[in-house]
């Protein structure tokens, strides 16, 4: 009997890696990119099956519908790769965020401010975390950000 690693574990088939260094190569159009890129993701994962790592964006994506994801991206110039990695449940979801946008926001200062935040209790914890939101949201960094013609 053959057995294929992604017949012995179905959950990891078909889980798609965006790589931010694809979206770095559109440069000041990935904003725009990345906007359509979610409208496009949307029809095919819902919300939890999708996560931000270090590397990119994962999505779960159907086995059945996998090839027509890949073209469908692929016409954003954007190359996926298929990837043995699963999606977590993230219990940090708000740190993983905060983390994320104070990345972008203030690199230099990011781990500094990601660790006081982990450590911060509500209410202030909420109030710093609609800060930097906000912050983030009016930063070319924001998917909501209309593009600039």
């Amino acid at each position: 009997m053959n057995f294929s690693v992604n017949a012995m574990n179905p959950a990891f088939s078909g889980t798609m890696l965006i790589p931010y260094s694809e979206l770095q190569k559109k440069g000041n159009e990935s904003h725009e990119t990345m906007r359509q890129l979610g409208q496009e993701t949307a029809k095919f994962a819902k919300p939890e099956d999708m996560q931000v790592t270090k590397d990119g964006i994962l999505v779960k994506v159907d086995d059945a519908k996998e090839k027509e994801y890949q073209a469908i991206i692929a016409k954003y110039g954007i190359n996926i790769q298929k990837v043995d990695t699963p999606i977590t449940k993230n219990d940090n979801a708000d740190l993983s965020t905060y983390t994320f946008m104070v990345n972008k926001l203030d690199p230099q200062n990011a781990k500094a401010r990601a660790e006081k935040y982990a450590q911060m209790k509500e209410p202030d914890k909420s109030k710093e975390y609609i800060n930097v939101y906000n912050q983030f949201k009016q930063s070319p960094y924001a998917t909501e950000k209309p593009a600039e013609k």
